[in-house]
Protein backbone atom coordinates (compact mmCIF):
# COMPACT_ATOMS: atom_id res chain seq x y z
CA UNK A 1 0.00 0.00 0.00
CA UNK A 2 1.45 3.32 -1.27
CA UNK A 3 1.89 6.07 1.81
CA UNK A 4 0.13 9.23 1.25
CA UNK A 5 3.23 11.25 2.60
CA UNK A 6 5.98 9.41 -0.12
CA UNK A 7 4.87 8.97 -3.76
CA UNK A 8 6.15 5.79 -5.48
CA UNK A 9 6.33 7.20 -8.77
CA UNK A 10 7.06 10.33 -10.65
CA UNK A 11 3.05 10.47 -11.95
CA UNK A 12 2.07 10.12 -8.24
CA UNK A 13 4.87 13.11 -7.30
CA UNK A 14 3.57 15.55 -9.93
CA UNK A 15 0.20 14.77 -9.68
CA UNK A 16 0.19 15.36 -5.87
CA UNK A 17 -2.05 18.16 -4.52
CA UNK A 18 -4.09 18.33 -7.90
CA UNK A 19 -1.92 22.08 -8.47
CA UNK A 20 -1.16 21.18 -12.26
CA UNK A 21 -3.32 20.02 -15.00
CA UNK A 22 -2.33 17.98 -18.51
CA UNK A 23 -2.41 21.08 -19.92
CA UNK A 24 -0.38 23.16 -17.55
CA UNK A 25 2.18 20.65 -18.24
CA UNK A 26 2.14 20.38 -22.12
CA UNK A 27 2.67 23.90 -21.72
CA UNK A 28 5.49 24.53 -19.41
CA UNK A 29 7.06 21.27 -21.13
CA UNK A 30 6.25 21.73 -24.84
CA UNK A 31 4.49 18.34 -25.93
CA UNK A 32 1.51 17.48 -27.11
CA UNK A 33 -0.84 14.98 -25.02
CA UNK A 34 0.00 11.70 -26.29
CA UNK A 35 3.62 12.35 -25.32
CA UNK A 36 2.72 13.43 -22.40
CA UNK A 37 0.97 10.47 -21.30
CA UNK A 38 3.74 7.80 -22.68
CA UNK A 39 6.19 9.89 -20.41
CA UNK A 40 4.15 9.51 -17.26
CA UNK A 41 3.76 5.88 -17.72
CA UNK A 42 7.28 5.42 -18.68
CA UNK A 43 9.08 8.46 -17.22
CA UNK A 44 12.50 7.08 -18.88
CA UNK A 45 11.24 9.23 -21.51
CA UNK A 46 11.67 12.42 -19.71
CA UNK A 47 14.72 14.43 -20.87
CA UNK A 48 16.95 16.13 -18.15
CA UNK A 49 15.52 19.18 -19.16
CA UNK A 50 11.84 18.68 -18.64
CA UNK A 51 12.76 16.78 -14.98
CA UNK A 52 14.36 19.94 -14.13
CA UNK A 53 11.12 21.57 -15.35
CA UNK A 54 8.68 19.35 -13.68
CA UNK A 55 11.11 19.41 -10.49
CA UNK A 56 10.52 23.72 -10.72
CA UNK A 57 6.79 23.24 -11.35
CA UNK A 58 6.19 21.16 -8.34
CA UNK A 59 8.89 22.40 -6.04
CA UNK A 60 10.56 19.17 -5.62
CA UNK A 61 14.14 19.08 -5.53
CA UNK A 62 15.88 17.62 -9.34
CA UNK A 63 17.36 14.50 -7.17
CA UNK A 64 13.88 13.29 -6.00
CA UNK A 65 12.32 12.84 -9.55
CA UNK A 66 15.53 11.17 -10.67
CA UNK A 67 15.62 8.81 -7.78
CA UNK A 68 11.89 7.97 -8.59
CA UNK A 69 12.89 7.85 -12.41
CA UNK A 70 15.68 4.90 -12.07
CA UNK A 71 13.30 3.22 -9.23
CA UNK A 72 10.56 2.81 -11.91
CA UNK A 73 12.49 2.17 -14.66
CA UNK A 74 14.28 -1.02 -12.57
CA UNK A 75 11.11 -2.16 -11.73
CA UNK A 76 9.73 -2.17 -15.83
CA UNK A 77 10.72 -5.48 -17.41
CA UNK A 78 10.08 -4.25 -20.72
CA UNK A 79 12.44 -0.54 -20.31
CA UNK A 80 15.23 -3.43 -18.91
CA UNK A 81 15.49 -5.65 -22.05
CA UNK A 82 15.33 -2.71 -24.41
CA UNK A 83 18.60 -1.02 -22.40
CA UNK A 84 19.89 -4.74 -22.37
CA UNK A 85 19.41 -4.63 -26.19
CA UNK A 86 20.79 -1.29 -26.57
CA UNK A 87 24.56 -2.13 -24.57
CA UNK A 88 24.68 -5.56 -26.71
CA UNK A 89 24.28 -3.62 -29.73
CA UNK A 90 26.78 -1.01 -28.82
CA UNK A 91 29.29 -3.67 -27.79
CA UNK A 92 28.74 -5.01 -30.94
CA UNK A 93 29.69 -2.11 -32.43
CA UNK A 94 33.24 -2.84 -30.97
CA UNK A 95 34.03 -5.11 -32.93
CA UNK A 96 37.54 -4.22 -35.48
CA UNK A 97 38.50 -1.06 -33.56
CA UNK A 98 42.07 -0.58 -33.33
CA UNK A 99 41.58 0.46 -29.70
CA UNK A 100 38.96 -0.83 -27.06
CA UNK A 101 36.94 1.22 -24.89
CA UNK A 102 38.06 0.85 -20.93
CA UNK A 103 36.17 -2.05 -19.53
CA UNK A 104 35.45 -3.85 -22.83
CA UNK A 105 38.46 -5.11 -23.17
CA UNK A 106 36.29 -9.09 -22.06
CA UNK A 107 34.81 -8.73 -25.52
CA UNK A 108 36.71 -6.69 -27.69
CA UNK A 109 38.18 -8.57 -30.57
CA UNK A 110 40.70 -6.29 -32.76
CA UNK A 111 40.52 -6.58 -36.53
CA UNK A 112 43.60 -8.55 -38.14
CA UNK A 113 45.84 -6.25 -39.83
CA UNK A 114 46.14 -5.94 -43.33
CA UNK A 115 49.70 -7.53 -44.06
CA UNK A 116 50.02 -5.86 -47.66
CA UNK A 117 49.03 -2.02 -47.16
CA UNK A 118 49.32 -0.02 -50.35
CA UNK A 119 52.86 1.28 -50.66
CA UNK A 120 53.33 5.46 -51.48
CA UNK A 121 54.95 5.39 -55.10
CA UNK A 122 58.98 6.75 -55.15
CA UNK A 123 58.94 10.08 -56.40
CA UNK A 124 60.39 9.70 -60.11
CA UNK A 125 64.24 11.19 -60.12
CA UNK A 126 64.65 13.74 -62.93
Amino acid sequence: MKSPTTPATLRDLIREGNRFTDRDFMNALGMGHLKLKRAEADPSLFTVAELQILATLTGHPLKRLLDLVTAEMERNPQVAEAVAGKIEAAKGQVVGRKIAPPGLSDTFQPAARVAAQPKAKAPKAT
